[in-house]
């Protein structure tokens, strides 16, 4: 299954783009769906990401004027339908889906790799680095403050720390609510992707000191930080869609970021991902072993020296 958006520009003639892995959407021309005749487009307005090799979500990027997707603005990543209609300013985008053989159950099978030799699928097992970075306090905030304010101020995060993970040569495999996970693995070597990531969770949390929330109050996220083996299926090689990860790994790192809060710690990382950093980076507080929910092992957690 691939996509496609229909565009109906206010003022041009109408014109479609296919959507591989991601598409963007604003007034510049480095964006996949440019609208460059509209002023009321941010030149980062959204983006389209298929964010478990078959749904895609839709994320406002912080723009001014909103994103709208069947006349519901979006505030938090917002999963497309087929014929999802999409309104940005006076600018129209139809989503639709190309539907093959495979039924969204077949290719969630595939992602945890069943699949034949003739398929057109790619399955590999390698180390990771993962992230999750979650939003404190969202729900709470959601209730206080307006949805135009709460749209733009989350687009805004997502926009700036998707760059950060990108720039430091990491991957976003999907956004949950106001979470997201991400993970590092391209280098090959444990030790620096463990550091990088440890960098860019260190970069998320000064990005997230540096704001407030419009009331007033402090903007605070938790990082939780995990090393371990996951399955990286590539569903869809012609719709040129990324790798999306699954396995044991991906579970525990959502837990740790469960104990952050237990632990009034704003990083936590596992034993197993202690162990990869390099030396200069090994002086964090052991809180001992935890019972994560849903794993029969104990995992050891670490946070960072003095609770920073």
């Amino acid at each position: 299954m691939g996509a496609k958006l229909s565009i109906q520009p206010a003022q041009s003639d109408a014109f479609d783009v296919t959507i591989g892995n991601t598409a963007t959407i604003g007034r510049t021309r480095e964006n996949t769906v440019c609208l460059s005749f509209s002023p009321l487009v941010s030149r980062q307005h959204a983006i389209i990401r298929c964010h478990n090799g078959w749904q895609y979500q839709l994320i406002d990027l912080g723009s001014r004027n909103g994103t709208y997707v069947n006349d519901q603005r979006v505030v938090m990543p917002m999963t497309l339908t087929d014929g999802a209609r999409i309104r940005i300013a006076d600018n129209i985008l139809i989503f639709s889906e190309h539907n093959d053989e495979s039924s969204g159950e077949h290719n969630a099978m595939t992602l945890v790799g069943t699949i034949s030799s003739n398929d057109h699928s790619v399955v590999e097992s390698r180390p990771v680095a993962l992230l999750v970075c979650d939003i404190r306090g969202f729900s709470t905030m959601s209730e206080k403050i307006p949805s135009g304010d709460m749209a733009q101020m989350l687009g805004a995060w997502f926009r700036e720390t998707g760059n950060l993970v990108a720039q430091s040569g990491g991957t976003i495999d999907k956004f949950i609510g106001d979470a997201m996970l991400a993970y590092w693995g391209a280098a090959g070597r444990p030790a620096a992707d463990c550091g990088t990531a440890f960098a860019a969770a260190k970069m998320m949390m000064s990005l997230a000191d540096s704001r407030k929330w419009q009331n007033g109050a402090p903007f605070r996220i938790a990082v939780a930080l995990h090393f371990g083996k996951v399955t990286c299926s590539n569903v869809g090689v012609a719709a040129e869609r990324d790798a999306t990860i699954i396995g044991d790994a991906v579970n525990t790192v959502f837990r740790l970021e469960g104990v952050s809060k237990e632990l009034n710690q704003r990083v936590v990382m596992s034993g197993d991902f202690a162990d990869q950093m390099p030396e200069v980076m090994r002086k964090f507080t052991d809180f001992g072993e935890k019972m994560l929910k849903g794993k029969s092992n104990p995992v050891r957690v670490f946070g960072m020296p003095n609770g920073e």
